[in-house]
């Protein structure tokens, strides 16, 4: 049974970029102010960067971080990178970091890879990538299509989503998964909420492997299984059989007054982890069973903000649950054996 207590509150966060945690369990929090690092060990902080930062990173342990939106770039043990740099939509991947740069004699943008030596590499995309797909290729959402290109912008394939999904007004959702050569992305009517579907799409040929019709949702990857939820239910495609099971937790989930967020679940082995997805006000969240089909631990945190009161993402790292909230706080939980 998983069952979490409360560690480690931590408040006056910034709203984006606020913390990450590293491999060996250390956590750095980016305040209004400064930039802290906690040890779980000695249950001690200490100050990292005595000043107001925009955005940071850890890239193969090195902390890397930038002042202002669009200045340089600094490294904790180096001097840094100067130009101009924009991060907000950066994609880090395989111990390399994908953005965009300003060329001020060009007076134009350009990407750039910056590698975990510290290299930097312009590389000349038509597109920023929505997903980097492999070290060669990437996709790229434009114009209601979906495109995969080369790194070299050579185009290999591309398919409108009103071809893959007939319908009066068909968008894209949540993230695109990749996974043994098969792509998978979740696709909806933006004027028909019972005309959904998953497609499934071979990454080298564009060819289109399977239409999952009504797997509907944010699509979450576990080992060799996808996985969508929303409301009352879960829903389980597993990728080596085709096969669909949904899990209807309506009786459970109604009797304490919860709803699973479309958007806010994780799932690690046999439990999904969820925000409460009432409308407004989500300050719940709870674990659920997917075996044994019940609910094993929910609890409730006391959020303000004035506003909403959310909780707005939550992560999972070893044993501890990390739940960030609308009001700049941060509430660490760690499971009990």
């Amino acid at each position: 049974m998983k069952q979490y207590k409360l560690i480690k509150s931590f408040r006056e966060l910034k709203q984006e970029y606020p913390y990450q945690v590293t491999k060996n369990g250390d956590i750095y929090l980016n305040t209004e102010e400064r930039l802290i690092k906690y040890d779980f060990k000695s249950k001690s902080d200490e100050v990292v960067i005595n000043e107001n930062i925009h955005w940071f990173t850890i890239l193969e342990q090195q902390l890397i971080y930038q002042k202002k939106r669009g200045e340089s770039l600094f490294f904790l043990n180096n001097n840094g990178i100067i130009g101009h740099f924009y991060l907000n939509k950066s994609l880090n991947f395989n111990n390399k970091l994908l953005f965009d740069r300003k060329n001020i004699k060009k007076c134009e943008y350009e990407t750039v890879l910056l590698y975990d030596d510290l290299s930097l590499v312009p590389i000349n995309l038509n597109y920023f990538p929505n997903k980097i797909i492999s070290e060669t290729s990437y996709i790229s959402i434009a114009l209601n299509t979906l495109f995969l290109y080369k790194f070299n912008n050579q185009l290999i394939w591309q398919h409108n989503f009103s071809d893959l999904l007939k319908g009066e007004e068909i968008k894209q959702h949540g993230e695109i998964i990749v996974h043994k050569g098969i792509l998978y992305v979740y696709l909806a009517d933006k004027r028909n909420n019972k005309n959904t579907a998953t497609i499934a799409i071979d990454v080298e040929t564009g060819e289109i492997k399977n239409k999952y019709k009504g797997f509907a949702g944010k699509l979450f990857l576990y080992k060799n299984k996808l996985y969508t939820a929303s409301y009352y239910k879960v829903q389980i495609l597993d990728i080596e059989t085709e096969q669909i099971l949904e899990i209807d937790f309506t009786d459970t989930l109604k009797a304490k007054d919860l709803q699973i967020h479309w958007n806010n679940f994780i799932v690690e082995d046999d439990y999904i982890y969820f925000i409460d997805g009432h409308w407004a006000t989500t300050n719940r969240m709870g674990i659920l069973d997917l075996k044994n089909k019940k609910l094993v631990w929910e609890t409730s945190i006391k959020i303000n903000d004035g506003i909403n009161n959310n909780i707005r993402e939550i992560k999972i790292s070893e044993n501890r649950l990390y739940s960030h909230c609308s009001d700049k706080s941060l509430h660490i939980f760690e499971k009990e054996e």
